[in-house]
């Protein structure tokens, strides 16, 4: 296990001062995620000033980038902007499917919905705060000043090169990775813990049957390990010939040629009888993720250990491997003639789909980050936080619960097929019957978003907490719902006089109508 500070890009730039654009608001958020941009709008609506910025040019993170299939297994215990996020994308498709009654089912009641639409919904809650909020897109950070226990500023790129330097009253950092909190020297982790140290039963080096939820207990060490679970291009297909654009073959298949050939052998065997396309969309769309089952997916267990702490160049280059991979894949399937004829038949039709992701030839434009860094908080989550005691028939209550984190464990492979025991990958955590795992919804504590020595911080995704219970933390309507806390939680800090980190958070859900009851 990695347990470290580290600071990215030193501090701010040693180019003096006069070279960069300084800008002073009441907060900052860095990232655009879900989470991300719950903060900058809450924050905004509470009447401060904010910057939003994120070096990618979308809003929305993967919401908006290929998840498409909102992971929540009990919707009725989210409200505040998750809801109104969901409600949105429910009246852009009642309008546009009206008369279509089966198109608009698979919307889920605005859970399910086209990347572009989730970018529609998130840009309009963006620009309905456009008085107070400023969203600068492309803005890659290069470090951030500390005094004490305050974050000065932050020192962001923008597209040409300008720089700009940001004063800020709350600092909030929105990105999956933790790069703010890690460039504002806060000690963070990677990797995963291992069983002894929280007496987790699923920590550590890990194999189990997911058919059966059991684990293998050889060789399942327990042991930590810096492995973390796999990542992929969660892309967008379509078999519509007026929209359809046809997967080429990437320059670098030889390269990934290899990690497709065993699916050969799979076929041969009946291990897979299929490549399906994916979850379906409205408008002849379909949504493919990385696979937690089968032994080759879109997935590419291994390639994402190094992400957390990558820096710009590294990310850029592991985002095109995860693409290649992806475009490799299909092209495989489509065209090699090892693979079985009705397998290639019914690969065949698929291509990249006209309307979604123009910018980045319609392959996603953010990767799946499953997990990045974790800060060390004032608090931390643990498995144990979504486990029922068995005298109580509930999961622990925490000091000043500000949401609730709802899903199954859910970890995708570790490692890639070499490492198979009995068939299974290692490191996945997966229960078919997501309700009925036994990950139950679990009270967040406001400190696990609140480093230990930084009072004008808050780290609403990248939150302190350990592997196994990041892989329930980790859904976008979870971190959307700490993210629009953070926002409050920085308007608090202006009317209790105090800094965000160090305010009473007690009434905090309520204001926003968050669950935090998860009996309820």
């Amino acid at each position: 296990m990695r347990r470290r500070e580290f600071m990215a890009a030193s501090a701010l730039s040693a180019q003096p001062a006069s070279a960069a654009e300084k800008t002073s608001v009441d907060v900052l958020v860095y990232g655009s995620t879900p989470g991300g941009v719950a903060a900058a709008v809450e924050a905004a609506r509470q009447g401060l000033r904010v910057i939003l910025a994120c070096p990618k040019k979308h809003l929305g993170g993967m919401a908006a980038s290929g998840l498409s299939t909102t992971d929540a297994v009990r919707t009725q215990l989210f409200g505040g902007l998750v809801a109104e996020f969901v409600a949105r994308v429910r009246d852009y498709y009642r309008k546009e499917l009206a008369g279509q009654p089966e198109e608009l089912k698979l919307t889920r009641d605005g859970w399910f919905y086209e990347p572009s639409v989730a970018e529609l919904a998130f840009q309009q809650l963006v620009d309905a705060e456009r008085e107070l909020l400023r969203w600068m897109p492309g803005c890659h950070l290069l470090g951030a000043a500390v005094e004490g226990r305050k974050v000065l500023a932050a020192e962001l790129e923008a597209p040409g090169g300008a720089r700009h330097q940001i004063h800020a009253r709350t600092f909030i950092d929105g990105t999956y990775e933790g790069d703010l909190a890690a460039a504002a020297k806060v000690p963070y982790r990677v990797g995963r813990e291992g069983r002894e140290e929280h007496g987790e039963p699923f920590a550590g080096i890990h194999y189990m049957n997911w058919r059966t939820g059991r684990q293998i207990l050889t060789p399942d060490t327990g042991e930590p390990s810096p492995a973390i679970q796999a990542f992929c291009a969660r892309s967008i297909f379509t078999d519509d010939p007026a929209w359809r654009v046809p997967v080429e073959k990437p320059a670098t298949y030889e390269e990934h040629l290899p990690d497709f050939l065993p699916l050969l052998d799979d076929f041969a065997a009946g291990r897979e009888k299929q490549w399906g396309w994916g979850t379906r969309l409205p408008r002849r769309k379909y949504q493919k993720n990385g696979s937690i089952e089968a032994r080759t997916s879109l997935n590419i267990p291994g390639a994402s250990w190094t992400w957390p702490e990558a820096g710009r160049a590294h990310r850029q280059r592991l985002e095109q491997f995860h693409v290649d991979h992806a475009a490799g894949m299909i092209w495989f399937l489509q065209h090699d003639p090892r693979v079985p004829a009705h397998v290639r038949a019914h690969v065949a039709p698929l291509g990249l789909h006209r309307g979604e992701f123009p910018d980045s030839g319609h392959w996603p434009w953010q990767i799946y980050v499953r997990q990045g860094r974790r800060i060390e908080g004032r608090a931390r989550v643990t498995q144990h936080n979504f486990l029922r005691d068995s005298r109580t028939g509930r999961t622990p209550r925490v000091p000043q619960p500000i949401a609730i984190g709802e899903h199954s464990f859910d970890v995708h492979p570790c490692h890639d097929r070499r490492f198979l025991v009995e068939g299974y990958m290692e490191g996945v955590l997966w229960y078919p019957r997501k309700a009925f795992g036994p990950a139950q919804p679990g009270q967040v504590p406001f400190g696990a978003m609140a480093p230990k020595r930084l009072d004008n911080l808050l780290v609403p995704v990248a939150l302190s907490c350990t592997h196994v219970a990041m892989s329930v933390l980790r859904m976008e309507p979870v971190w959307m719902t700490t993210g629009q806390v953070a926002g409050l939680a920085a308007a608090e800090a202006v009317r209790q006089r105090t800094e965000a980190a160090e305010i009473d958070p007690a009434l905090l859900p309520a204001k926003l109508k968050i669950q935090i009851d998860p009996d309820v």
